[in-house]
């Protein structure tokens, strides 16, 4: 008995230990990084000035220079899409591009105000993704899609926003502001992306999502003429979660106006049953569509099956793309785990499962530039399970790294983590900033990260998920925009 014990507690404190050293190498690394790049004198929330003028170094084939290293960046003049007639008159031609690409990755931001600057800590994060694409490879084209918020005095990105941007080759699409601006009403932003019909593939990524390897190998492996790669997945792609089926921080989807047209359909429909609900607006059966018990179906997640629209966030994006996906579209791939999902349109409104695939997505994922959870020594059988969600490191709002207090060297990105290979993709994140605080000019002092910036930052931008009840405003503006 008392050898086990002792075993045990040998065993404990011996991992205790290993987390410990290696947060101390990563504060050590992470402080010599800050301590080898200079300290810019200009500040990023100052607009104007020095900054306006200062030009990212790069060689006259758009690729800045850093050692050894070559990074892609396209120098570009500024782009503005302004959607004033309805977001069916955006031109989603990348005029950065010398040959137009057939793949896009999409980001969102909104709540953008010249006194609220807690969105930056999601501007910050987008320009890490966009670098880490261009790092590992991907030369596909990048956008963001942009709201000021309803009692913003700008008519425009701040300039330095805007320049930072740029500099990484972001393709910028100023939307028009909204009556009133909540969670809800900026998820359906997201669906913007089926409408981007110069695209054969495009991916949406949230704003807290960073990508750890090269995710081109869902544009090929869905595209038919990709011939380098077999077709293995469906048009459309999403990924499930723990207990929900659909995560809509990361998708692919294939732009049309067919599927467009079906999106907003659903929209017209949602509107039409939440208004004669009672609060939250939202029937649990019927859902975005589906009615799963007539249909004698369910959802599946990772760990889960249910047969009603109870899972997270199922009143808003999250349930909207699972019904756009698979019941709406009836060609999807779906992501669940160690396996993959291809469903193909049936009949009675009712998909039929194609095949499914095991550890099929793992043989074509690049190497990862940090490992999660336990990719790096998988336990058996969840190799692939462990892996596929590794791809993308989701900074929740426990470890984002801009919202957390503490420096950048010894907390930031760190503290609360429960995994330390989640640790090893903070760390990641926090030499990402480092290097284009450095690269960019952003003028941001890392090393006084409380004192300057927490208090701005601490806000909640427009909270982290749509309240029930909300999404009838946000259904309304949307269709608005259309009509229009």
């Amino acid at each position: 008995m008392c050898w086990s014990w002792c075993n045990l507690m040998s065993t404990m404190l011996a991992t205790i230990a290993a987390v410990v050293i290696l947060m101390w190498f990563g504060n050590i690394y992470t402080m010599q990084a800050l301590d080898k790049h200079p300290k810019p004198s200009q500040e990023i929330f100052q607009q104007g000035g020095k900054n306006d003028q200062i030009d990212t170094k790069s060689s006259s084939d758009n690729q800045i220079v850093e050692g050894d290293r070559q990074i892609f960046v396209h120098a570009t003049q500024p782009i503005v899409h302004k959607a004033e007639h309805g977001i069916n008159s955006i031109d989603h031609t990348n005029h950065a591009s010398q040959e137009p690409s057939q793949y896009a990755y999409v980001w969102i931001i909104g709540g953008v105000h010249e006194d609220r600057p807690a969105y930056k800590g999601f501007l910050w994060t987008i320009l890490i993704s966009a670098n880490i694409l261009r790092k590992v490879g991907s030369t596909e084209d990048l956008w963001i899609y942009v709201r000021l918020s309803p009692d913003s005095k700008l008519d425009d990105l701040p300039s330095e926003d805007r320049r930072l941007l740029e500099a990484m080759g972001i393709n910028i699409v100023l939307l028009e502001k909204p009556r009133n601006e909540s969670f809800a009403q900026l998820v359906y932003d997201k669906f913007l992306t089926i409408n981007m019909t110069d695209y054969k593939r495009v991916i949406f990524m949230d704003g807290d999502m960073i990508p750890m390897t090269n995710l081109d190998y869902y544009f090929h492996l869905s595209d038919p003429e990709y011939t380098d790669l077999p077709t293995e997945l469906k048009s459309n792609f999403i990924m499930a979660s723990k207990k929900e089926p659909c995560n809509t921080g990361m998708f692919m989807v294939t732009p049309s106006k067919e599927a467009f047209d079906d999106y907003i359909g659903i929209l017209k429909n949602q509107l039409a049953i939440a208004k004669t609900l009672d609060y939250p607006y939202f029937h649990k059966r019927r859902g975005c569509g589906h009615n799963f018990m007539k249909a004698n179906d369910n959802w599946r997640s990772v760990e889960t099956k249910e047969a009603r629209w109870t899972f997270y966030a199922s009143h808003s994006d999250q349930g909207l793309m699972y019904q756009f996906a698979k019941y709406t579209r009836q060609d999807v791939s779906i992501s669940i785990g160690a396996f993959v999902e291809n469903w193909k349109q049936g009949e009675q409104d009712k998909p039929i499962l194609e095949s499914e695939v095991t550890g099929m997505l793992s043989k074509y994922q690049g190497e990862l530039l940090r490992y999660q959870y336990s990719c790096d020594k998988p336990e058996e059988g969840s190799k692939e399970q462990r892996c596929v969600g590794g791809v993308l490191h989701h900074m929740t709002p426990q470890h984002i790294l801009w919202a957390n207090k503490g420096s950048l060297g010894k907390h930031l990105g760190i503290r609360r983590e429960k995994s330390i290979q989640i640790i090893l993709a903070s760390i990641c994140t926090n030499q990402e900033l480092i290097e284009l605080n450095d690269k960019l000019r952003m003028g941001l002092k890392l090393e006084q990260w409380n004192s300057k910036y927490m208090d701005m930052l601490k806000e909640v931008l427009l909270g982290y998920m749509a309240k029930p009840g909300h999404q009838v405003e946000g259904l309304e503006l949307t269709l608005s925009l259309v009509d229009n």
